[in-house]
């Protein structure tokens, strides 16, 4: 889902476009839509129905409310507007009155509380708005979190798999978060294609634009197809489940925890993320001993969420697209309602996203890797790759 809006084509992209003074270069899967004054450039999918039958209220829309994945490029006969779902999960940069584009950084980044108009001559107007919503400090069980994401993720699973109109593809990595994905599309469809290798098709912009888009750590581990379809990701899981270093080292500061503490302790030595947060470079956030300012939680969630909307991972490629029912702060803003300790189960062992896993299909955390991102993270998966290879060739 890439594209650049200047004065003139850019030879890197394969698309092009002219939205009245707006000159428009993007990958390929944009969808040309015209309708009264507006001309319209849009791609991706929404949660709740198909992003052609949501675009005519997407662009009326002064702030977004529709969770997805998805971008839509809207000029109006004055103006151009970047329509996005509620969370954006691309960034924007801006060189005022030359270039705006997700591709390549630039001089100014435009955050995701951030909805911009683009004028004719290429400057900007940012309007700021509440991207994070109200927060819960009062605090709930584990059962009462675990039915509640379930919920999340039922109604997201049951409407993708009734509305997506592409081939569906589903990888796993031995990691959680592609199994939790996975294990809520097998539950409403068997209408999938198991993929058991690394897919990359070359097409015009991969090629010429493959060492920019790899410089996007989300872009060196996506599969791309050249034909229309759909790949269901566990990105951004690690985020949006409480594991990544920088938001865990900050939740468990606030509490007086510490990792390096807790990764010595018995209890966690054989822990799914142990090698993973023994890492140098993880240790080395863990070990920072600089204060947090004097937040009550309530500060504290927020500046968390405001973390995890801002961090940008998988916004599509080309004709293949990414499901990415994870990327919800809802689901996050659920695990901060946990007591600390009682946390501790997730962020250590991904327990409630084993729970919810178990729950969708009995026995299937087993393919699970000993450690993530451990040398060999797919050895648990031989027996089920090679059922399903089977299965397919019957």
């Amino acid at each position: 889902m890439f594209f650049s809006i200047s004065q003139q084509h850019k030879n890197n992209f394969s698309y092009f476009y002219q939205l009245g003074p707006f000159s428009v270069s993007t990958d390929a899967g944009w969808t040309e839509y015209k309708k009264n004054n507006y001309h319209i450039l849009y791609k991706g999918y929404a949660d709740s129905e198909p992003l052609d039958s949501a675009i005519e209220s997407i662009i009326e829309q002064n702030e977004p409310t529709r969770l997805g994945n998805f971008c839509a490029l809207v000029f109006d006969s004055t103006t151009l507007k970047i329509k996005t779902d509620r969370y954006r999960g691309f960034p924007i940069w801006v060189e005022s009155g030359k270039e705006i584009t997700n591709l390549i950084k630039l001089d100014h980044t435009v955050w995701t509380d951030s909805l911009i108009e683009i004028k004719p001559d290429l400057t900007v107007n940012e309007t700021k708005f509440d991207v994070i919503g109200p927060i819960d400090t009062s605090y709930t069980t584990i059962d009462q979190v675990t039915a509640d994401i379930n919920r999340i993720l039922e109604i997201k699973a049951q409407a993708f798999t009734k509305t997506i109109q592409r081939p569906i593809k589903s990888f796993l990595s031995g990691g959680v978060d592609s199994l939790l994905v996975y294990s809520y599309l097998q539950r409403y469809t068997d209408d999938y294609e198991m993929v058991q290798c690394s897919h990359v098709d070359y097409d015009e912009f991969w090629l010429k634009n493959s060492g920019t888009v790899r410089s996007f750590w989300g872009y060196n581990q996506i599969h791309h197809w050249r034909e229309s379809c759909v790949l269901t990701s566990g990105a951004p899981g690690d985020e949006f489940m409480l594991r990544s270093p920088t938001t865990v080292s900050v939740f468990l500061k606030f509490h007086e925890k510490n990792m390096v503490d807790l990764l010595n302790k018995d209890l966690w030595k054989d822990c799914l993320h142990y090698t993973y947060f023994n890492l140098p470079k993880h240790q080395a956030i863990f070990s920072d001993e600089n204060a947090l300012p004097n937040w009550d939680r309530t500060q504290l969630i927020w500046n968390l969420c405001n973390i995890l909307v801002n961090d940008w991972q998988h916004w599509h490629i080309g004709n293949t697209l990414t499901w990415t029912p994870l990327r919800d702060l809802e689901i996050a803003k659920l695990l901060f309602r946990l007591p600390v300790d009682d946390l501790l189960g997730q962020i250590m062992n991904s327990d409630i996203s084993c729970r919810l896993i178990e729950q969708n299909k009995p026995g299937l955390t087993k393919v699970i890797s000993d450690q993530k991102n451990s040398g060999n993270s797919m050895k648990n998966l031989v027996n089920f790759y090679f059922s399903n290879l089977a299965k397919s060739a019957q």
